[in-house]
């Protein structure tokens, strides 16, 4: 692979750095735009695998509400966002919930675990 020149966004503070890199095959070669040690830890780790912790909701019977919000306990491969999405959809869920609990325990095989991020009692 050619040196590619890629702008990156970073995600790891509220500053939001602009960081524009030159890289060659996942070595950076260049790197400007970036205020602190951490956007640079963030464009190796894009280069490589970008990884987020999914926030979404799961349906929930016997409660207030329909849906209940959840996310990843940690970062998750981007990529497998519609895996994850998928095994989601077929989650249903019965109140009580706790803050915190464990709705689906090493999501698609990630070792993450999805977890409530609302206590939902049963109405």
């Amino acid at each position: 692979m050619a040196r590619e020149k890629r702008r990156f966004v970073c995600v790891t503070c509220p500053i939001g750095c602009e960081i524009d890199v030159i890289h060659d095959d996942g070595k950076i070669i260049s790197m400007e735009g970036n205020k602190c040690k951490k956007s640079g830890e963030f464009v190796l780790q894009e280069l490589i695998e970008p990884m987020r912790v999914l926030t979404t909701t799961v349906r929930i019977q016997g409660a207030k509400w329909p849906v209940i919000p959840v996310r990843t306990d940690r970062s998750v491969p981007r990529r497998l966002f519609p895996r994850i999405m998928r095994q989601i959809k077929n989650t249903d869920l019965q109140a009580p919930v706790n803050m915190l609990d464990v709705v689906v325990k090493d999501i698609a095989g990630t070792g993450a675990h999805l977890i409530a991020t609302r206590t939902m009692h049963r109405e």
